[in-house]
């Protein structure tokens, strides 16, 4: 007998006799796209699915089983956390640069697992972060949620058709896995290899001298489109039952394989889909494979053995019939997944389970199942379906939800939208369109005969059911862009841990912490986070806010240098504002406003479109504000977030680029816009009205009318012949500054003593960093996304410190030197206004200042009398105020 055979002899006696109290494994294989009727012990007559029917035959088959989300990233999040896709923020599938995530601050599945002695493995598909090879600022791999072991994982985007090895998409550089070497021939086809190495991992795992049970996730990328099965499987099914009609009338695969246009090889068959039916058949040869090994093992009786799909099949592909629609889609096509569990040692066989179930319930199922502490301080939205495992009657009132929001309608022709389902009712509620659908799953699964205006008091009580979800898991419902469509990813952080960037530049004032961005408390009156190396032209920009106690947020946009356009969010209102642009000529103006109560506590999500000359921002359709304007067409180099001195908290800052709709589409997007502008006016007093008109009224002449711009350059011309021939009267804070500035660094380098004096404030400014970080080493690692905000909360602990009281002093002293010797350096406004106010009292008596002064404030008269004679309802204003 040899040593492998001895080893799984005493793997054997050792489970016969430590009995019911070995801990189970736990092997869970997931499908992608694989549709709810599919398989054929769900009624499929054309797919080959032999393991999968024994497997449904040994243990328990699920006739109601949902994914979290009808899309893939969702539902794998939600199944590593028992947390919904809402409340992760993960609600559509990532973009290969996205730079969401999951949370390195969530504890996962694996992670519990392996606290508890498990040994923990993922084989597959990941799809839970962006990928350095598309640009992704940071990427986060299995390895780093818990997997001790990982193999077969996607390094860039996924669903490209390149099944077989060398696994390479047409012209691309790399391979989108990570496997680096070949172990089944030159042929070696994808969804074999992940069986093999799951087989292998589960036989290291039963044989390891420090043996400890298993968790395997094996996840495959098989049946996503582009389907593309084993050739010698596809030959099969082709000769079985000719393929359908086919969807597509490009495929690249049939056009690289030599087989010309259209689609030859069947790959996009509407049914009889022998790609599909090639690819079911591997995945079902794996899940023989491993009952065989669990079986040779002596592993069988207590492992439990899931298989299951992320979301419905696509629907150019199969049919998910009875069901309606497919990926992508809210109703049952879309949701309702297939699902088996084996456990012999629990779960009688051959059993039918037609209660639901959602994919957040697997979390707290297997952590309770394998005798695991529940994860403590971490929500979790699943509900442990042990009792529906052991046949319990299940709770008739449970309420699912779903949360989809959708900028445009998917490629397969989701929609954006929410649902809910308590007992046999289903509500859907469409986003887009505002339309309810209201179905009994009992009579109608196939949810043909929509019920809402039959039943309005159901209706109602759904929908307030839905709002209180959404409020308790923070789910927001961005709204869609109105003139353009977003394209390419251009920047966003969702300052999640681990994903957080690097190019938004942080003040002490904010920090990135607990998923989100946060103005502290007790900061300066004052504060912006900028993205550095910014430049962008048309965009859309998008972020959620909570305002808290904030009486002004600003999303600030600038070029090169000057600000152009900025957004402005008060607590009962918003507005769009254009700066002041010596280069246009421009002078600020206030364009739209809209009113909106903005609460404190609550999430909400600004969405502000650029292009062209036109801004909009909006909460959703009904409420916005719009902005026309040419500066607001500049290329812009500067972009940030500023917020007073209360506390306020940013999440999902988004940046894409856009491009204008056309034609009709652009046409309709304008017309709402025109048609909403003003249906929700800001109530002001007189004194805002006129300010804001007057300031408006500025811009709008100078722009139009020749006689007022005249005026308005003969009064630049005569303060800029003041401030030539009397400069101290007459010069501007901003040029003050700007004198200053070169003073300080003639100073540096033309006077020695200047320097050491400054290098003395330096040197005992980084004396008191350093003694803050001796108190707490570990903050000099913290990325500058948390590191100033430490720092600044660490010096309000350490302020009665004596040793810090003394380097304090020391660096006031040092500071104090500094002004002291070179006050010409430290003026303030007030003293530069006090300074001009002197200068003037001189020149008081001056005949050429005073008539200067004269002649200046004749043309500013002139101008202000202008603007009341051409601009009625300013002076309208104006009466109301005298």
């Amino acid at each position: 007998m040899n040593f492998r055979v001895l080893l799984i002899v005493a793997v054997l006696c050792a489970t016969s006799a430590l009995g019911d109290e070995v801990r189970p494994n736990v092997v869970f294989v997931l499908a992608d796209d694989l549709g709810w009727a599919d398989v054929g012990c769900y009624g499929n007559d054309f797919h080959e699915t032999p393991n999968l029917d024994r497997m449904a035959g040994e243990g328990m088959r699920f006739t109601q089983a949902y994914a979290a989300a009808p899309v893939c990233s969702p539902y794998r999040a939600a199944f590593l956390t028992g947390q919904h896709p809402a409340r992760l923020g993960i609600l559509d599938y990532l973009r290969p640069n996205s730079a969401n995530g999951l949370s390195k601050s969530l504890v996962t599945l694996p992670e519990a697992l392996e606290k508890n002695g498990y040994e923990t493995g993922m084989v597959g598909k990941w799809h839970l972060t962006g990928y350095r090879f598309h640009e992704a600022e940071n990427e986060l791999r299995p390895t780093d949620h818990g997997f001790g072991w990982n193999v077969g994982s996607e390094v860039k985007g996924v669903g490209n058709g390149a099944n077989t090895w060398p696994y390479r998409f047409r012209t691309q550089p790399i391979r989108w896995l990570d496997l680096e070497e070949n172990r089944l021939g030159e042929m070696e086809y994808l969804t074999d290899r992940l069986n093999l190495e799951a087989v292998e991992f589960i036989d290291r795992c039963a044989i390891a001298e420090d043996r400890k049970p298993f968790f395997l996730y094996l996840a495959h990328y098989a049946p996503h489109t582009i389907l593309n099965g084993r050739a010698d499987l596809v030959e099969k099914y082709i000769r079985k039952h000719p393929p359908g009609k086919s969807g597509r009338e490009n495929c690249y695969i049939c056009e690289d394989a030599g087989l010309g246009k259209g689609d030859p090889g069947h790959h996009w068959a509407g049914d009889h889909n022998p790609h599909l039916a090639a690819m079911l058949e591997s995945i079902d040869d794996g899940i023989g494979k491993i009952a065989s090994k669990l079986e040779e093992l002596g592993l069988a009786e207590n492992t439990i053995f899931v298989f299951t799909s992320d979301n419905g099949g696509e629907s150019n592909v199969t049919s998910n019939a009875p069901l309606r629609g497919g990926k992508s889609e809210l109703y049952e096509g879309g949701i309702r997944v297939p699902l088996i569990v084996r456990w012999p040692a629990k779960v009688k066989a051959g059993v039918v389970q037609d209660a639901p179930t959602m994919n957040t319930d697997f979390f707290p199922t297997i952590l309770e199942a394998v005798g695991a502490d529940p994860v403590p301080d971490q929500a979790v939205d699943g509900v442990s379906m042990l009792p529906l495992l052991e046949e319990v009657e299940p709770d008739a009132e449970r309420p699912f939800f779903w949360h989809y929001p959708l900028d445009r309608p998917h490629f397969l022709g989701g929609f954006s939208g929410g649902a809910i389902r308590v007992g046999d009712w289903k509500l859907i509620e469409r986003f887009d369109s505002g339309m309810d659908e209201l179905f009994n799953l009992e009579s109608d699964p196939g949810e043909s005969t929509n019920l809402a205006a039959e039943q309005p008091e159901r209706i109602a009580d759904f929908k307030a059911k839905l709002a209180e979800w959404r409020s308790e898991t923070a789910a927001k419902i961005p709204s869609p862009p109105l003139l353009t469509e977003m394209r390419q990813l251009y920047f966003a952080d969702h300052f999640t841990p681990g994903l957080v960037s690097e190019r938004l530049w942080y003040g002490s004032d904010f920090v990135a912490e607990d998923g989100l961005l946060k103005r502290v408390k007790n900061g300066s009156n004052s504060t912006r986070i900028f993205l550095r190396d910014a430049e962008y032209s048309d965009v859309v920009i998008r972020f959620d806010f909570r305002r808290g106690e904030s009486k002004d947020l600003r999303l600030m946009t600038g070029s090169h240098g000057p600000y152009n356009t900025v957004i402005h969010i008060r607590p009962d209102h918003f507005f769009i504002q254009t700066a002041k642009d010596p280069t246009g000529p421009y002078f600020s103006f206030r364009h739209g406003e809209c009113a909106f109560e903005f609460e404190p506590d609550r999430w909400y999500s600004m969405t502000i479109e650029f292009s062209g000359e036109e801004a909009v921002a909006h909460i959703d359709r009904d409420h916005l504000a719009r902005a026309k304007h040419p500066m607001i067409a500049k290329q812009r180099t500067y972009l940030a977030l500023q917020v007073d001195d209360a506390a306020a908290e940013f999440d999902n800052f988004m940046v894409f680029h856009a491009k204008a709709k056309k034609g009709d589409e652009l046409a309709k997007a304008k017309e709402w816009i025109e048609s909403v502008e003003g249906k929700h006016p800001v109530q002001k007093s007189a004194e805002e009205e006129f300010q804001i008109r007057k300031t408006n009224a500025q811009e709008w002449y100078f722009q139009r009318d020749q006689k007022y711009r005249e005026l308005v350059e003969r009064l630049d011309e005569l303060d800029e012949e003041m401030r030539q021939q009397f400069p101290a009267a007459n010069k501007s804070n901003k040029d003050f500054r700007k004198d200053v500035a070169n003073l300080r660094k003639k100073l540096h380098d033309t006077d020695p003593v200047y320097k050491e004096t400054l290098v003395a404030t330096h040197r005992a400014s980084r004396a008191i960093e350093q003694f803050l970080l001796s108190k707490k080493p570990s903050i000099d690692d913290l990325p500058n996304s948390r590191k100033k905000a430490e720092i600044e909360r660490l010096r309000v602990r350490v302020v009665d410190d004596p040793e810090y009281q003394v380097l304090v002093k020391r660096a006031k002293s040092a500071q104090a030197k500094l002004e002291a010797d070179y006050p010409q350096l430290f003026v303030s406004d007030k003293e530069i206004n006090e300074q001009k106010r002197e200068a003037q009292q001189k020149l008081k008596e001056n005949t050429e200042f005073k008539a200067a002064k004269n002649r200046r404030a004749a043309v500013w008269r002139e101008i202000e009398a202008y603007l009341l004679e051409v601009d009625p309802k300013l002076a309208e204003l104006k009466a109301k105020l005298e």
